[in-house]
């Protein structure tokens, strides 16, 4: 069991699971973990329970002939980005689409054609910035279809911290990025550049320390993941142009 993939990936999961989106009912757990840095098979079960996150964490371990769905570059594959994702090609997604996740019974009929045929067309990329972007289909406790605010809000984005902008308010803990927003422009999905307010802490969720000024983040439903290094960025940004411009294929 791979101790650092575990924690890396709790720390993306956490924010939709405290909120109540998706993952298990023990939302509190996986924070708990993340503070005292505990990778132990608890949490690993807690992961198990979100019903896309695993499946793709084991479709890019097998493709690439890694024993552990949790190995730290195979989590680090699907949240952020690298080099694992190049393998899988169109006809296997699809197969994993339809037998594993059964979208097929799960979306509108005419989404889900257009997405079979970009993907037999232009294949996919195992991602989750290009899975919320082109499936379009919200996952876990909600059933519905993504809005243009829930895509930017599920994507992982990223931001530096503008200095001196820490906020608190009883128990909620904030600071302010230079990030981007998703927008459609002439019917295209694109970003624009933008200031945004993230969270810190929401009543006991903070699990990031020694977070400093001009720092880079990324956040997930507005609740800081991660300090990321330049590679990290560098990917982020990659995979997140390619998720867009699948999308406006």
């Amino acid at each position: 069991m791979d101790q650092q993939g575990l924690l890396l990936c709790a720390k993306y999961a956490a924010s939709p699971n405290f909120f109540g989106y998706c993952g298990p009912d023990e939302s509190k757990s996986i924070v708990d973990h993340l503070k005292e840095e505990i990778a132990d098979p608890e949490l690993k079960h807690h992961l198990l329970e979100f019903e896309t996150l695993y499946p793709y964490l084991e479709l890019i371990s097998r493709e690439n002939k890694i024993e552990d769905p949790f190995d730290k570059s195979v989590v680090e594959a699907y949240w952020i980005g690298n080099s694992l994702l190049n393998r899988i090609n169109g006809l296997d997604y699809m197969h994993f689409l339809t037998e594993r996740l059964d979208f097929e019974s799960k979306m509108d009929k005419k989404l889900f054609g257009k997405v079979k045929r970009k993907v037999m067309e232009n294949g996919f990329i195992p991602h989750h910035t290009h899975h919320v972007f082109n499936i379009f289909k919200r996952t876990g406790k909600i059933n519905s279809n993504h809005t243009i605010e829930t895509m930017d809000s599920c994507r992982i984005n990223w931001g530096k911290i503008i200095p001196t902008t820490l906020i608190q308010k009883s128990k909620i803990k904030s600071i302010f990025v230079e990030t981007t927003q998703l927008v459609i422009k002439n019917q295209q999905l694109t970003i624009k550049p933008i200031i945004k307010e993230i969270l810190i802490d929401y009543k006991g969720t903070a699990f990031i320390r020694n977070l400093k000024p001009n720092d880079f983040v990324s956040f997930h439903w507005r609740h800081v993941c991660d300090i990321l290094t330049a590679r990290q960025i560098k990917n982020l940004e990659f995979y997140t142009k390619k998720a867009i411009d699948y999308y406006n294929l």
